[in-house]
C-alpha cells in the first residue's frame, strides 16, 4: 500500500514534534509530565501529544510511571 501525501505529512509532523519534545527532555533531565500537562506545555492537543509521547516510549527514550507521568527512561 502506498501512503498518501497527507499520511506522509502527518508522519513528518509527528517526527518533528518527537524531536522537539525529545530535546526538551534532554534539556530538563528531571522533567516528568502527564499527557495533559505536556499538551498545555507544548501547545498541542492531547491526542497528538499522547501519540508523540507514546512514540518516544516505544523508542525506549521515555518511561511512564504508575502515576501516568512520562520521564526519561
Amino acid at each position: 500500500m502506498i501512503a498518501s501525501e497527507g499520511d506522509q505529512a502527518v508522519k513528518a509532523e509527528l517526527f518533528t514534534l518527537a524531536r522537539r519534545i525529545r530535546e526538551e527532555f534532554e534539556e530538563v533531565p528531571g522533567l516528568r509530565i502527564t499527557v495533559g500537562e505536556a499538551a498545555r506545555f507544548w501547545g498541542l492537543d492531547e491526542t497528538t501529544c499522547e501519540q508523540v509521547l507514546e512514540r518516544l516510549l516505544a523508542d525506549g527514550f521515555l518511561a511512564r510511571g504508575v502515576d501516568e507521568r512520562y520521564g526519561p527512561a
